[in-house]
């Protein structure tokens, strides 16, 4: 689990150079059109899962914006597991005590949540995930 706040260790996980050795998911030269969707689906699954976990962990932001928009980099073995998990929180208002608390809850999910999609080789994924904050 890595936190972009912390500059340290995001700038030792860059040095992994882990997208040399990680095939990205979604890039068209992986993937074709047809199986696009075969692939989108476990990814909206997963975010899903994200944020059902988040909530049942009783995670809350507690600031007053209505969204919470986060960039995600993760990388997955061959069977949808997770191997690392980058992150980095858009939003200014989140304090540093609730970047590491949700850093601790992404850490747990990760250990028992996996992408349903089994692939050739390992793969990774990356997007940017919008959570509502009601």
């Amino acid at each position: 689990m890595v936190n972009a706040d912390n500059k340290l260790a995001f700038t030792e996980f860059g040095k992994l150079n882990l997208d040399s050795i990680y095939t990205n998911l979604l890039d068209p030269k992986n993937v074709s059109e047809t199986e696009y969707k075969v692939v989108m689906d476990p990814w909206s699954e997963f975010h899903k899962k994200v944020y059902t976990f988040i909530k049942a962990e009783n995670f809350k932001w507690e600031v007053p914006d209505s969204t919470i928009s986060i960039v995600n980099k993760i990388y997955f073995d061959k069977n949808g597991t997770i191997d690392y998990y980058a992150f980095k929180i858009l939003n200014p208002s989140i304090p540093s005590e609730k970047r590491v608390e949700f850093e601790k809850v992404l850490e747990k999910f990760s250990k028992k949540i996996m992408l349903d999609l089994k692939r050739d080789e390992q793969y990774a994924q990356c997007g940017k995930t919008k959570y509502l904050n009601y």
